[in-house]
């Protein structure tokens, strides 16, 4: 039974008042209507009535009608607080404010939970609109999913302490107005958890079976005791819940429920609540899956449907030993720990920061997911959003999955919805089988299939390397001469590369002028931007091309050719232009489903593939954009979604196209890239933010569930606005999730004066080539930590491809494939196979503490080259350097007129370095331009070359002594003919 407690509103005073809570700076005595007003507060069917606690910018009085409060909230901060007559133990469901407006306003009403020492414990906010005020108004806060909840740390979802007080704040949106916000509290409703799923009744249950499956679906609509494998894969599941435009949640466990029989593996649910909602559902048992379709939602109350959760949870036991993760498709994937998902946590991810309609739990042999079943061909699709919800069934250590399905249902309308599956296997690629097959992913064309003869015979071995135009060669800060970019794309060694242009167009400027994207004023004109592809293919790489076809700029030629953003913008609910802002940059999101801005987006990529002869195209953000209603003339629910995945697939059949890849999956049926937050390490420090708990106590790591389900359909990389593959950390991340490698070409100055030069781009080269290249287009079968402290994983691939990678800051013991031993690896370091044989590792050496690209020959790792990356294990910074300094002087030679350059070592500190009996072997890069002299004292220059050409080369020197290697700095010299 429930345990409900109710604050209603009363003009009567049947107890004295209860002191003002110590603690509260920002309350205020009580005086005048607020001491005279009380509130009835009914815990456990026990009434009270008690005055307001505290309040603040507000003012309480009676209204003459029983059972009613009349709150005036003023000002840009506002509250009023009841007090328990008693400690409640925090076990609550959901708290609902039950409000009749007087003088609605626009704004944020929040609830805040305190304990006796005024500690905040909870705080959720729900909007509050005008136009909702058409009669009672129900707001409903699911104290299980509060945002700032501390627990006990015993993982029984336990407070610490008992609650003493519910505070209403509100925040209006006009913080200047003098009107108040004046609205009737009819009351508060606080509703305890529902207790253990144990005490949930069997009795006239129905059994579904369905060979060796089962579930009881009971009277009230409840799935209990779901059986597969052998195992319970759920002991409970609450079916529905239906969320209002203004927060308001209504759920099953409310609903009087009809269940009958349709089938031995098929049940039909009626769920109605009076007022609010009716639901017809189907319930269908398969093997290794339950089906909820709700073949019919209707809305019976004022406001619009905007979400239906289906289920609205389903509960997963937390085993006592063994490792239980929960996987989430944020940003590509994150684990949730065992500690996490048992303290009452809740977390929502939805699109478009989510790569796939799936979330799960994984065990040590078992795996229980939740998904949508939307194929390509159902129109409209319905985004959604997924979580974990932090158990309500605390004394049984359960915690549970919700999904969300974007419902639109307007006042008196009804609609049918997809289907959600619950899907159990021995491992999370059992879920992932189950999902793609019920979508029909299976049949979308693979990777290869998508790319053209020559891209399909070079792109799995090349880099992705981004030419910033407007800082092409430089710091943060643009150099202003894109005809560096010639000379850097000419130097480059290794290869080929996936060459991405950006700021070439207009002004230069990134976020400028878009979709001014074929003007090409800041490099000179279109003979230019040719000269520049031609230089990419010159030298063996591909060309592709940074656009945005989501958000434009009003000041832009394009957009004015079209009449100006009033007749190509998206319109919110508001009827207000949707702006778009990125650095100072003010832009308008555009309709792509009307026939001009869409005509306009085709014929620019045809230019791009026809004139100039791009082998592929970037078009930013077509997988971020949020998958809201669009208020737009003409444009039907879902607009928005249909238009980019439409637009997409037209693109698409133009030219490869790659994006920023960390919205819904159903774009990757025609994406070729898609360059995401699969490395969580990029954006900030991994040890403060994913190795520990957050701000919110929560612990989470990185998992690669984005490349796990698409990793044969789609080629992934890093985000290609991010620093790229440049730290040894990053390279471990990235071949464990099976990413392809990227840098960026504004950094090269750095790597340069650290020593580095062109070295670390040469070593991911190597692994592009000799790693990830042997897993391009191939599915993923397998990922899963190897060790306790989730310090090294393994991944596989089709085709016998393995990775076992360390993720540890210290050098550490991989196994080898087979029984061939084990290898100690760099910090970070990883091991790669094929077919049980090693191939590449990163191996750690005590006199190179960064380590050695090794091949495996012979039985054995042969060092290939020295490892150069940007930090060392995973600290952010530019300090790791060579082993000695190498400086290039320019000399000026009178009788050619040429430059040739004095090579010197020194130590990194700048203090000479004695040579005697080292040898010394010099390394050059660029042999056709430059040659190196050696002079009678001895003195090593590097100078032109015989008949050679103007260009750049590098130079780094090997110092032995003792058969001890050590690495000079790599100096870059311009040498002109």
């Amino acid at each position: 039974m429930k345990r409900r407690t109710f604050l209603a509103g009363t003009a009567a005073v049947s107890v004295p008042a209860v002191p003002v809570v110590a603690g509260q700076a920002s309350a205020a005595p009580l005086s005048g209507d607020d001491a005279a007003a009380t509130v009835s507060l009914v815990v456990d069917g026990v009434q009270h009535d008690l005055p307001p606690t505290t309040v603040y910018g507000t003012t309480v009085g009676a209204t003459g009608t029983e059972g009613q409060a009349r709150v005036t909230m003023t000002g840009k901060y506002s509250e009023f607080s009841v007090a328990f007559p008693s400690p409640y133990e925090p076990h609550l469901a959901r708290v609902s404010v039950w409000l009749t407006g007087a003088a609605p306003k626009q704004g944020n009403l929040w609830l805040k939970i305190f304990d006796q020492d005024n500690e905040e414990w909870g705080t959720l906010a729900s909007r509050i609109d005008p136009a909702g005020f058409d009669g009672r108004t129900r707001v409903t806060f699911e104290p299980q999913r509060l945002s700032r909840m501390t627990w006990s740390g015993a993982g029984d979802g336990k407070l610490t302490y008992p609650l003493r007080r519910l505070v209403l704040v509100f925040f209006p949106d006009d913080k200047q107005s003098a009107d108040p916000f004046v609205f009737d509290v009819d009351s508060v409703e606080v509703v305890g958890d529902g207790g253990p799923v144990s005490t949930w009744s069997r009795a006239g249950a129905l059994e579904l079976s369905s060979g060796a499956d089962r579930v009881l679906v009971d009277v009230r609509g409840r799935l209990l005791d779901w059986t597969s494998g052998g195992r319970v894969q759920s002991p409970g599941v609450l079916p529905l819940a239906v969320y209002y435009d203004n927060g308001t949640g209504v759920f099953s466990d409310e609903a009087e429920a009809d269940v009958t029989r349709v089938a031995a593996d098929e049940a039909a649910v009626s769920l109605t609540v009076p007022g609010f909602f009716a639901a017809d559902l189907t319930v269908r048992l398969r093997a290794g899956s339950l089906e909820l379709r709700p073949t019919a939602i209707r809305n019976l109350w004022s406001r619009p449907i905007l979400r239906v959760a289906c289920p609205e949870v389903a509960h997963r036991v937390i085993p006592a030993d063994g490792t239980m993760l929960g996987i989430a498709p944020k940003w590509g994937g994150l684990a949730h720990t065992r500690s996490v998902l048992a303290g009452g946590f809740y977390a929502n991810y939805g699109m478009p920061t989510a790569t796939h309609d799936l979330i799960l739990f994984e065990e040590d042999d078992s795996a229980l997911g939740v998904y949508s079943v939307q194929p390509a061909s159902v129109k409209p699709y319905r985004p959604t959003q997924f979580g974990f919800v932090g158990t309500r069934a605390r004394s049984e250590a359960l915690t549970g999955l919700m999904h969300r399905v974007d419902a639109w249902i307007a006042p008196g309308g009804s609609e049918a919805l997809p289907a959600t599956r619950l899907a159990a296997g021995s491992s999370a690629f059992d879920v992932f089988a189950a999902y793609r097959a019920d979508n029909r992913m299976n049949s979308w064309r693979g990777l290869t299939d998508k790319l053209a003869p020559g891209l399909r015979a070079g792109l799995a071995d090349s880099v992705h390397l981004k030419v910033d135009l407007w800082q092409p060669t430089g710091d943060a800060s643009a150099t202003g001469r894109p005809e560096v970019a010639f000379d850097y794309l000419k130097a480059v060694p290794g290869g080929p590369y996936s060459v991405e242009l950006a700021s070439y167009y207009s002004d230069g400027q990134h976020d400028h002028h878009y979709p001014d994207f074929l003007t090409f004023d800041y490099l000179g004109g279109p003979a230019e931007f040719q000269r520049l592809i031609d230089t990419i293919h010159d030298r063996g790489h591909y060309a592709s091309a940074y656009t945005n076809p989501t958000w434009w700029h009003p000041d832009s030629r394009a957009v004015a050719a079209l009449g100006g953003v009033e007749r190509i913008g998206i319109r919110d609910g508001h009827g207000k232009l949707v702006t778009k802002t990125h650095t100072n940059n003010l832009g308008y999101l555009i309709g792509g489903w009307r026939k001009a801005p869409r005509a306009l987006i085709l014929d620019q990529l045809r230019t791009f593939r026809d004139t100039y002869g791009m082998d592929m195209m970037f078009q930013d953000e077509i997988a971020r954009r949020e998958y809201d209603y669009a208020a737009d003339f003409c444009a039907p629910p879902y607009a928005y979604c249909e238009e980019l995945v439409e637009q997409t697939e037209q693109s698409a059949a133009i030219l490869p196209i790659g994006t920023e890849g960390v919205g819904g999956d159903r774009l990757f049926q025609s994406l070729a890239s898609s360059l995401g937050f699969y490395l969580n390490t990029m954006q900030r420090d991994r040890a403060g933010t994913y190795d520990g708990p957050n701000r919110n106590g929560v612990v989470v790591q990185q998992w690669p569930l984005g490349t796990a389900v698409m990793h044969d359909k789609v080629a992934f990389y890093p985000h290609n606005l991010d620093r790229g593959v440049d730290t040894t950390e990053n390279l471990s991340w990235a071949l464990a999730f099976g990413l392809n490698l990227h840098y960026q070409a504004q950094h090269m100055a750095a790597d340069f004066r650290a020593g580095r030069g062109f070295e670390l781009l040469k070593g991911l080269s190597l692994v592009q080539k000799r790693v990830a290249g042997r897993y391009f287009g191939r599915a993923m079968t397998a990922f899963r930590y190897l060790t306790e402290d989730l310090k090294v994983s393994r991944t596989a691939f089709d085709g016998g491809v393995e990775i076992v990678a360390s993720h540890d800051l210290q050098p550490r013991a991989l196994q080898l494939p087979g029984s061939l031993g084990t290898v100690t690896v760099a910090p970070h370091g990883f091991v790669a196979g094929e077919h049980g044989t090693p191939t590449y590792a990163l191996i750690d050496d005590a006199h190179h503490r960064p380590g050695y690209l090794a091949r495996w020959e012979n039985g054995r790792f042969v060092r290939e080259l020295a490892w150069y990356p940007a930090d060392l294990a995973g600290y952010r910074s530019d300090a790791v350097h060579a082993d000695l300094r190498l400086t290039a002087t320019p000399a000026e030679l009178p009788a050619g007129g040429t430059t040739r350059a004095a090579l010197a070592l020194a130590a990194w500190d700048g203090s000479p370095v004695d040579l005697t009996g080292a040898d010394v072997t010099w390394e050059l890069d660029g042999g056709p331009i430059a040659r190196l002299d050696t002079d009678a004292d001895g003195s090593v220059w590097l100078a032109p070359k015989q008949g050679g050409t103007s260009g750049w080369a590098t130079v780094r020197a090997v110092v032995t002594r003792d058969g001890v290697p050590a690495y000079s700095g790599v100096e870059l010299v311009e040498i002109t003919a």
